[in-house]
């Protein structure tokens, strides 16, 4: 009777997770809209996958239970203070841009043109006034969503709705 040791068996659950990493790193770059995020959010999800392989009862389900560990560790990414700095840093140089470029390019009845629609937000309700000032520093639905943890929907319907109570504004 010949009996197989464990070593000698094909690791099934090794050989499902290769056969998964285009559609893993598709699903990745539709989170990340990037390649090399992507690809590391694939790397790291087979890294959780193959440590905590003993967790998955049932091959059937490799395909979700990957896909479960890619979403998470997108979250869990977007939760860190990594990200969190790296989206302050932006803001804090798109300020800088915008600095630069008004004492160049921009006359004085366009600065107090600007500084008057911003007052006006600050007087919107905040539901209303984080999406716009953040669509206007140029953050895309998606990122305003991601960033308020809300729906894209919700975003373009407060941008709406905001956009709409400052026009009543200048035009009353």
């Amino acid at each position: 009777m010949e009996t197989r040791t464990t070593s000698k068996m094909p690791n099934h659950f090794e050989g499902n997770l290769v056969k998964i990493q285009d559609q893993l790193f598709f699903y990745a770059l539709q989170l990340t809209e990037d390649r090399e995020d992507a690809l590391d959010l694939v790397q790291e999800t087979s890294y959780k996958a193959l440590k905590n392989q003993t967790r998955l009862h049932n091959d059937e389900h490799i395909r979700a239970w990957l896909y479960t560990i890619l979403k998470n560790t997108y979250i869990n990414y977007l939760r860190s203070s990594h990200y969190r700095q790296m989206v302050h840093d932006t803001d804090v140089l798109n300020q800088y841009s915008a600095q630069s470029q008004d004492s160049w390019e921009e006359q004085p009845d366009e600065l107090l043109m600007k500084k008057e629609l911003h007052e006006i937000i600050k007087l919107l309700p905040g539901v209303y006034e984080k999406p716009i000032q953040m669509f206007l520093r140029g953050y895309s639905y998606k990122e305003i969503s991601l960033h308020m943890s809300i729906p894209i929907g919700t975003v373009k319907s407060r941008i709406h709705l905001g956009k709409k109570q400052i026009r009543k504004v200048y035009t009353a």
